[in-house]
């Protein structure tokens, strides 16, 4: 990544502590190509990151709870991005409840990929 995109609605950078990406602000369509090359700049940087935490290593982090919402298509991408991980790779994507993420995700069945994972901030 180039360090980070903005436009009038988000703002994606580089996280802080791990590897992977902040987003602040609000997804829409228009965002789907910066959202993935984001995420795939933060998986080929960090591809052969070794650490004594072998799990977290494998780790790309996702942080959408600056997003105050976040649109199907920025949904799907995202998805897209976790099916073309191999374990022991995985999206962790990080949020608030008030983005609904666990009830959108099962609703499509997205919760049985193995290379998803929710958590709640």
């Amino acid at each position: 990544m180039r360090d980070y995109f903005a436009d009038d609605l988000l703002l994606i950078m580089p996280a802080t502590n791990s590897p992977g990406v902040r987003l602040s602000g609000e997804v829409v369509s228009t965002h789907r190509g910066p959202l993935a090359l984001a995420l795939t700049d933060q998986t080929q940087a960090h591809g052969n990151a070794r650490s004594q935490d072998q799990d977290q290593a494998n780790d790309i982090l996702l942080d959408l709870t600056g997003v105050r919402y976040l649109a199907n298509s920025g949904l799907e991408t995202l998805v897209a991005f976790a099916c073309h991980l191999r374990p022991p790779q995985c999206l962790v994507v990080r949020a608030t409840a008030g983005l609904g993420l666990r009830e959108r995700v099962a609703a499509r069945g997205w919760d049985r990929i193995e290379t998803l994972r929710l958590e709640d901030d």
